[in-house]
Parts: structure tokens; sequence; C-alpha cells
């Protein structure tokens, strides 16, 4: 068989081999270090972005409790305005001029626990005690 002869082999190996490495050392001095540099370059690209990301979460979060802690005072505010101030009137329910304040009083009621439900608030939900009228006439007379 004249493709096995070694005068014929021979020449294509030597040929194979010298290719071959002139390609590998192309590779490995040329192109591997140009892949390297890219491969750490979006590796740092990404650990960068992961801080600069968390950086943002902590300070969104920091902004978050502080304005948390600012609209609870100012529920608070208006629940001790609230309870204070209106609720703890002591009312005479014998005169008449008192009715048109008492329907005032339970539109403004009425109307603030319409506004927190629809805002599902449940701090001031929570903070508003509904009685009956006749436990309120039986505890004021």
């Amino acid at each position: 068989m004249p493709q096995l002869d070694f005068l014929i082999i021979l020449p294509q190996i030597f040929w194979l081999i010298v290719c071959f490495s002139m390609f590998y050392f192309l590779l490995t001095y040329y192109f591997l270090p140009l892949f390297l540099k890219t491969i750490k370059a979006r590796i740092m690209f990404i650990k960068n972005n992961q801080i600069v990301e968390s950086k943002i979460t902590i300070s969104i979060i920091d902004k978050q409790q502080n304005i948390f802690k600012n609209l609870n005072k100012t529920l608070y505010k208006i629940r001790s305005v609230l309870f204070i101030k209106l609720f703890h009137l002591k009312f005479n329910f014998g005169k008449k001029p008192f009715k048109n304040n008492y329907l005032t009083l339970n539109k403004k009621l009425l109307t603030a626990s319409m506004y927190s439900l629809f805002f599902c608030n449940s701090i001031l939900l929570n903070s508003l005690k509904f009685y009956p009228l006749f436990l309120n006439k039986k505890f004021n007379k």
C-alpha cells in the first residue's frame, strides 16, 4: 500500500508537527493573553457593579427606614391629636345644638376611617375605637 510507505508519511508527519506547534505557540503567546485580559476585565466589571449595587441598596434601605420612622412619628402625632383633643371632650347629649356638632364629628370620623380603609393603614385603624351610641350615653350620664 503506497499510503503507508515511510517515504511518503514521514514528511507529512513532520509538517503536521511543525504546523501544529506553530499554531499552538501563536495561540498561547498572542491570543490567549488577550482572551484572559477580556475575561479578567469582565470579572472586574461585574465585581464593581455588585459593589455599586450593594451601596445603592444600602442607601435605599436607609432612606426607606427614615421615611418609615417619620411616617410612624407623624401617625403617632395624628393619633395623639385625634384622641387627646377630639375624643376626650365631655359631650352633653341633652342639648339640641349638640346634635349638629355630633353629626359633623361623626361625619369626620367616618371620612377619616374611610380614607384609612382605602389606604389600608393598619396603625390608624387599630388606634380608632368605635363604641355603640348607647354605651357613650351611659358613660356620659
